[in-house]
Parts: C-alpha cells; structure tokens; sequence
C-alpha cells in the first residue's frame, strides 16, 4: 500500500511538472535576475504561479527577505506580484520565457515621503538556475 501510495505520489509530481512545462515555467525552479534577487517558483499549477521572491538590487529596501510571488502563466507570457509589505510596496513583473531566460517589465507601486502614491518602472532579465 505504501508502495502504491509513493508512486502514485510521485506520478502526480511528474505530471504537475508537465503541466508547468507545457506552460513554459517549470516548478519547482529557481531564477536570478542581473541585480541578484531570487526568485523561487515551487508551483505553477493550471496556470498560477506560486513562490517566494527575495530582493537584492542595491538602492532597494526590504532587502533579503523572501516575500510571497503569486501570478499566472500562459503560452504567452507571465506575470508575478510581490507584497513589500514592511515597505508599503508592491511590485508587478510581466514578461516571457524564452528557454532559461525570463525577460521581464517591472512596476513598483509606492507611497512617497509626501503620501503621495507613485510608481517606478524598470526590467529585469530572469536566468534559470535550476
């Protein structure tokens, strides 16, 4: 029984996996962008797309912290949002994979010194690394 069990276990993840490679974005998978933030994706079932992000880019806050990543996946292209939530941020990631790569447009959302809301645009380029 325990041996059917771990099969049919392991048979699932396969086909979670396929799923999620049909689509594009392998799970679980761990990319690093050119400013040296992380991004973990351990699943990307139907389409959604869950992980952590942890920011490294140099003149940031919340740095080092792995926040939640949740977005969706098409044939098309991809989009993830992360909560900065000690800054009072968010950030929105929108772009493609073309095999190890993942070039992306990025949006942060903020309050400024003011109190007034405000945005920041910018691009990444993901690099698979496992």
């Amino acid at each position: 029984m325990k041996r059917l069990l771990g099969l049919l276990l392991l048979a699932q993840s396969f086909l979670l996996s396929a799923e999620a490679m049909a689509q594009g974005l392998p799970a679980p998978s761990y990319w690093k962008n050119e400013r040296g933030s992380e991004l973990l994706i351990w699943s990307a079932n139907s389409g959604t797309i869950q992980g952590t992000f942890t920011n490294h880019a140099q003149g940031f806050a919340c740095q080092g912290i792995p926040y939640p990543a949740a977005g969706s996946v098409s044939p098309t292209g991809l989009y993830f949002v992360v909560t900065f939530a000690q800054c009072n941020s968010f950030t929105r990631w929108v772009g493609t994979i073309k095999g190890s790569q993942m070039p992306t447009s990025w949006t942060l959302f903020y309050v400024d010194n003011k109190g007034k809301p405000s945005r920041l645009k910018g691009a990444d380029i993901f690099t698979r690394v496992w």
